[in-house]
């Protein structure tokens, strides 16, 4: 099928998320309040408009196409667009200015928060946690405005304000020969199963990580992780190590845990990181104090 630009029904693209995360058009039209043969015919419609397949269908399973997978991506980044912006214009109407601000665990927000708060003491400001996978999503989807983040980010869109570096630390079983160390190199890691951030971007996860190591040596890979409750059991288990932050494993001290600082990896880098096709007054205030607040945190 072939097709030009077309006007993005948002009704159809609901239904369509609906299907492709379930990937069962009876669960779908249960969950959507609607008949199955109406949600059919809205998914033919919407394959029809774009000129693409986005399923396949037999009688026993419905799949993505690749097409499909690619817009199910897209499309939950427009669904996300539309509501935020209803948001914003209701606000608008209601008199209210507001600010949602993104962070990354263990990112030092405080500083900023306060100090734009005695210049801007009106804005209503929301804070929004953003994961190592979708950090970059939230800033362009416009779900958040303005975010703290851990460089690389690998938007263009993005106009990024670095602010201030971490050291990494190793997570290590308490018990570990090396964790009574008060640092150590990061070669000493080479025999040590890597866990590895599910779904991070190749080039955030080879700063992070330190993989490869200086000349070229990769760690073996360990399992996967989603977040530090994970992470923290794998390493107890002893079946992996990995490296953090310096602020974000202050934030999970355990008798079981150690944490030694790796002296020869550069520091990571914390910016402040907004979506600079959108112009906003109240993000240029708050990346002005961020910067101002957090001028000596190196």
């Amino acid at each position: 099928m072939q097709g030009g630009p077309v006007d993005l029904d948002l009704r159809k693209l609901r239904y369509f998320v609906a299907v492709a995360e379930r990937l069962h058009f009876g669960q779908a039209a249960a969950a959507l309040h609607v008949t199955q043969p109406a949600l059919s015919r809205q998914i033919q419609q919407l394959e029809h408009d774009l000129g693409v397949t986005l399923f396949t269908r037999n009688s026993r399973e419905v799949t993505l196409t690749p097409a499909g997978e690619q817009f199910l991506h897209d499309a939950k980044a427009l669904l996300a667009a539309g509501r935020v912006a209803q948001e914003r214009a209701r606000r608008i109407e209601a008199g209210e200015d507001s600010l949602t601000i993104g962070f990354m665990l263990g990112t030092d927000v405080t500083p900023a928060l306060h100090a734009f708060s005695e210049r801007q003491p009106a804005v209503r400001l929301e804070l929004v946690r953003l994961r190592w996978w979708s950090r970059t999503d939230a800033l362009v989807d416009g779900s958040v405005d303005v975010g703290f983040v851990r460089l690389p980010v690998e938007s263009t869109s993005l106009t990024v304000l670095p602010l201030y570096r971490e050291r990494l630390s190793v997570v290590l079983p308490a018990g570990h020969p090396l964790a009574a160390k008060d640092t150590l190199d990061v070669a000493a890691l080479a025999d040590q199963p890597l866990l590895r951030y599910a779904d991070a971007d190749p080039a955030w996860s080879a700063v992070w990580n330190a993989d490869p190591l200086p000349g070229g040596t990769r760690l073996t890979p360990g399992p996967v992780v989603h977040d530090m409750e994970e992470i923290l059991e794998y390493v107890r288990a002893g079946r992996g190590v990995i490296l953090v932050p310096g602020p974000v494993a202050a934030v999970f001290p355990r008798p079981d845990i150690a944490y030694v600082p790796v002296a020869d990896v550069p520091p990571g880098q914390v910016a402040l990181a907004w979506d600079g096709t959108r112009r906003s007054p109240l993000v240029a205030r708050f990346a002005e104090a961020a910067e101002t607040a957090l001028a000596d945190r190196d």
